[in-house]
Formats: structure tokens, sequence, C-alpha cells
């Protein structure tokens, strides 16, 4: 597919150059999905790769309970 701007659509529509028009929407809807899919892509990578470190909140309540339950059996 060659590159098409949406004045191409235009300039090809006043012509009647059915076909060209039709090529040329078809680019430029292709073009913006794809730069739809690349920015998704990269937002997707860097949520993959960029996680936020685990707190360690849950093992601290389980160590004061095993801590207040040592205490109480002694």
């Amino acid at each position: 597919m060659s590159d098409y701007s949406t004045e191409d659509i235009v300039k090809y529509s006043v012509t009647g150059d059915g076909a060209r028009v039709k090529d040329a929407i078809q680019s430029v809807i292709a073009s913006k999905i794809m730069a739809g899919m690349e920015a998704k892509k990269a937002g997707v990578a860097q949520a993959m790769f960029n996680t936020v470190p685990v707190s360690h909140d849950k093992q601290e309540v389980a160590d004061t309970f095993v801590a207040a339950a040592a205490k109480e059996t002694t």
C-alpha cells in the first residue's frame, strides 16, 4: 500500500477516481490502526516489565500472629 493522506481522499473524490479513493481510505485507516496497535503494544510491554514491587504486609501480619501465639503458649 502506498502512503496516502486525507487530502488525497478528497482530491481523488473530487476527480471521481473511485478506485484511488478506496485505496487511499484503506491506507489511511490501516496507518491509524497500526499506530494505535504500536502504542498499545508499548504500553503493554511497559506494564509487563515495569511492575511495582510487591509489599510484604501479609508476611508481617503472619509473623505477628505467630509471635502472639508463641507468647500465649509460654
